[in-house]
């Protein structure tokens, strides 16, 4: 409760101990993600198994994304639709992290993700130009849509394509990033 005093406001001290509380557990995880992000990491390093190959150039694109974005309103569930290829190191480091213990125990309930194949000529891109998502900064690229339907945003301005750079830490930041404060910022953004 604030009481005002004289033109200044007063907080309870049950209020200030959770306020504490609150900044202690940010400067944790900013302890940990400036951690992961000064972490050495050689030229590559991806640890995902080469047989995973999250990009299916046989699935009709066009009607996996619009059944996802119904069953994600349904659900009340973000939407992320990645656009990507097999070949791209990016793309798979990404899919990579999002299959992470720590990514996939905060996102499973939470999210729906759809993997778009771009990697063939002009493959799916026209899907990517009717979602207003612009491959030509590089991939992965996605779009995120709230739980009820609506556009958040896109990565456009690149914000995923160095993935290959990012932990599973960054990632998990940057997903609840999207779902508790709707904004779309790197995963290694300090913002």
């Amino acid at each position: 409760m604030l009481v005002s005093l004289g033109g200044y406001k007063l907080t309870s001290r049950s209020d200030l101990a959770r306020q504490q509380e609150h900044l202690v557990a940010l400067q944790q995880e900013n302890s940990e993600l400036t951690e992961e992000l000064l972490r050495p990491r050689g030229w590559g390093e991806s640890g995902f198994d080469p047989a995973d190959l999250p990009y299916d150039s046989e699935v009709d694109a066009r009607a996996e994304v619009a059944a996802a974005r119904l069953e994600a309103q349904r659900d009340r569930q973000f939407l992320m639709i990645t656009f990507g290829a097999n070949w791209c190191l990016d793309c798979r480091t990404l899919h990579h992290h999002l299959k992470s213990g720590e990514v996939v125990d905060y996102t499973r309930d939470l999210f729906r993700f759809v993997n778009v194949d771009v990697g063939k000529f002009n493959q799916n891109r026209d899907l990517a130009v009717e979602l207003d998502v612009d491959l030509r900064r590089g991939i992965p690229v996605a779009i995120f849509f709230d739980p009820e339907g609506r556009v958040i945003g896109t990565t456009n301005e690149g914000q995923l394509e160095p993935s290959r750079r990012y932990s599973s830490k960054q990632i998990l930041k940057f997903v609840r990033d999207i779902a508790e404060r709707a904004v779309i910022l790197a995963p290694d953004s300090v913002k």
